[in-house]
């Protein structure tokens, strides 16, 4: 992973990053994981995240940037 540039924008900071489809991928799985087995009390002490629906948001996102990629490469989970 490699930081190109990044920008600061009141309170949040946008990053233009270089990422492998492997690192995307295994960011995808960990956010599911959280999902699927971390209490809702939790998700903000451990992801920053109000609700499960602002994470799920999150991997939503993940997922259609991991389908942009060469589906020949990619889990079949990503192939639709």
């Amino acid at each position: 992973m490699e930081i190109l540039k990044y920008e600061e924008i009141a309170s949040v900071t946008l990053f233009d990053l270089q990422l492998s489809e492997g690192e995307l991928i295994v960011y995808e799985n960990c956010i599911e994981y959280v999902l699927e087995n971390c209490p809702e009390e939790q998700l903000y002490e451990l992801m920053g995240c109000e609700n499960r629906e602002e994470l799920a948001s999150f991997q939503a996102d993940l997922k259609e940037l991991i389908k942009k990629i060469n589906k020949n490469y990619l889990p079949e989970k990503y192939r639709d």
